[in-house]
C-alpha cells in the first residue's frame, strides 16, 4: 500500500502518475479498490509517495459566499439531481469550446469518470450516483487537455479533486473544479450484487436512478432503453437504505479529511438542505434547490457564466453549514459497519446480509407493507359497496 488502508480514497492519483505503469487498481473482499504495485516494474521513483493527497497535504479554502440556486430551463430541472447547476455549467463549458468531465454509467452497472466534448453526450452526467466513480486514466485526459490550451471543467466528489490536483502538481489557470457535497461512496460490488439480484441475475442495465422528482422521493430505479424496469422507495431497498445510513461505505469515509466548511475546490455544489423558511426557494423545494459555495474567483466566475440562466439567491455560509452535516464532519461509523462486512464476507450476498444487519427496519417496513395492504383492500371493499 502507498497510504494507509484506511485513508486510502481510491483516486489513482498513485495509478496515473506512476512512469512505468507499475500500480494497479485492484478490488478487495468487497469490492472496495485500493493501489497495488508491481516490484518487477517499479523503479522507486516514489512519486506515488509524493503526490499522494492522503500522505502530503492539500490546500483547502473557506468560501468567498454562499447562494441558494436554481435553473430556469425547466427541461434541465426535470432531468438533473436538485436545482440543475452541475448540468448548466458543463453545458456553457462545452458551449464555450471546453471540456467536462465527470460521472457516468459505461454499461453492466459501472461507473467512471468520463471525457465529454459535446453537448449530445452531457445527459451521461445527470444525476445522482451514490457509488464510487473510478477514474482510470482520466487525470492523464484532463492534463493533455490543460496544456492543448482546452478549458476543463472537472466535476467529481472532493477527494477526487484533491488526487487531481496532486497528480497535476502544477496549476492550471485553465482548469475548473466543482466538487460534490458526499457522504461517503460504498463499492461498485455492492451496487452491483443488488442489481443482479432484482434484474434476473444480470447487471445489463444503463444506470441505477436515485432521485426521483415526479413523486418527490429518494427511490431505487433501474432503467434500461430509456425506460424504468424497477423501483422502490429507499427505505424499502437494501443497497439504498445502507447507504442512507452510513453502512456501506469506504474505510476513508469515516475519517474524510473534507467533510468540512473549508473546501478542495473552485466551488462546491450539493442539495441545499436547511434552507431557512424566509428564502423564496423555500414553497417550491420540490423542485430542487442547490447550494452554491464558491470557494475561489474562478468559482466567482462559475457563477457569473450562468447567472443569466439561474435563479440566485445569496444567503449566509453559516446556514449552509448549520444545515448540512457533511460540510461540517465526517459520516459516523457505526456498530453495524464491521458486523456488515464480516457477515458479507461470509455469505456474500448484499440482501442476505442486509436482512441480518438490518432485522428491526425490515420488520418494520413488513408491517408497514401489510398495513398497506390491509388499507388498499379496505378501500376497495368501500368502493365495492358503494357501486351496489
Amino acid at each position: 500500500m502507498i497510504c494507509d488502508k484506511d485513508k486510502c480514497t481510491g483516486c489513482f492519483a498513485c495509478y496515473n502518475i506512476c512512469p512505468k505503469n507499475a500500480i494497479k487498481m485492484v478490488e478487495d473482499e468487497y469490492g472496495y479498490i485500493y493501489p497495488v504495485i508491481d516490484d518487477k516494474l517499479c523503479v522507486n521513483c516514489k512519486l506515488c509517495q509524493k503526490n499522494c493527497p492522503s500522505l502530503n497535504k492539500v490546500n483547502l479554502e473557506y468560501p468567498i459566499k454562499c447562494y441558494a440556486s436554481r435553473v430556469i430551463n425547466e427541461d434541465i430541472l426535470k432531468k438533473s439531481t436538485s436545482g440543475g447547476i452541475a448540468t448548466l455549467l458543463s453545458k456553457k463549458m462545452i458551449e464555450n469550446g471546453g471540456i467536462v468531465y465527470g460521472a457516468a454509467y459505461v454499461g453492466n452497472c459501472e461507473v467512471n469518470h468520463i471525457r465529454v466534448d459535446n453537448i449530445d453526450e452531457l445527459h451521461k452526467l445527470q444525476g445522482s450516483k451514490y457509488v464510487h466513480s473510478y477514474i482510470k486514466d482520466t487525470f492523464r485526459l484532463v492534463k493533455k487537455d490543460l496544456i492543448d490550451k482546452n478549458n476543463v471543467l472537472f466535476i467529481g466528489t472532493p477527494c477526487q479533486i484533491a488526487g487531481l490536483k496532486k497528480y497535476l502538481i502544477n496549476e492550471y489557470e485553465n482548469l475548473y473544479t466543482v466538487d460534490i457535497i458526499c457522504h461517503g461512496v460504498p463499492s461498485q460490488e455492492f451496487l452491483k450484487n443488488e442489481v443482479r439480484r432484482i434484474n434476473n441475475n444480470s447487471i445489463d442495465i444503463d444506470r441505477v436512478n436515485f432521485r426521483d422528482k415526479v413523486y418527490d422521493d429518494f427511490t431505487f430505479s433501474l432503467e434500461k432503453n430509456n425506460k424504468v424496469d424497477y423501483s422502490e422507495k429507499w427505505t424499502q431497498n437494501p443497497y439504498f437504505y445502507t447507504f442512507m445510513e452510513a453502512i456501506t461505505y469506504r474505510e476513508n469515509c469515516y475519517n474524510c479529511l473534507y467533510a468540512r466548511p473549508e473546501r478542495v475546490s473552485d466551488i462546491t455544489i450539493g442539495d441545499f438542505w436547511g434552507l431557512g423558511k424566509n428564502s423564496k426557494f423555500y414553497n417550491s423545494k420540490e423542485k430542487g434547490v442547490s447550494i452554491l459555495l464558491p470557494v475561489t474567483q474562478k468559482g466567482v466566475y462559475l457563477i457569473q457564466i450562468i447567472k443569466d440562466e439561474i435563479e440566485l439567491e445569496e444567503r449566509t455560509i453559516e446556514e449552509a453549514i448549520n444545515g448540512n452535516g457533511q460540510l461540517r464532519e465526517h459520516s459516523k461509523k457505526g456498530k453495524s459497519v464491521d458486523k456488515f462486512k464480516d457477515l458479507y464476507i461470509k455469505n456474500n450476498d448484499f440482501y442476505k446480509t442486509y436482512r441480518k444487519v438490518c432485522k428491526k427496519h425490515c420488520f418494520k417496513e413488513k408491517i408497514k407493507s401489510i398495513s398497506m395492504i390491509k388499507y388498499v383492500l379496505k378501500l376497495r371493499k368501500e368502493i365495492r359497496n358503494e357501486k351496489k
